[in-house]
């Protein structure tokens, strides 16, 4: 298990993937079912209009993507 700031309820933190500018993505498990899941932060706790936007855009574009490569939001 890695050591992290990162606590979010009903959800074990495996692994930070990335770091970026603006976001964060771990691998984490779902405590409920064991059920593996990437969780994507951003990174600034009061984002303005546009990060959000973005942040939306590419939940969109990853809900409409369909492959076996692609963990499905």
């Amino acid at each position: 298990m890695v050591s992290t700031l990162v606590s979010i309820p009903g959800y074990s933190i495996r692994e930070q993937l990335y770091n970026g500018s603006r976001t964060l993505v771990y691998r984490a498990v779902r405590e409920r079912d064991s059920l593996p899941v990437v969780i994507k932060l951003l990174k600034n706790p009061y984002p303005t209009f546009s990060e959000l936007l973005l942040f939306h855009n590419q939940y969109t574009i990853g809900k409409n993507l369909n492959s076996p490569l692609i963990i499905q939001t």
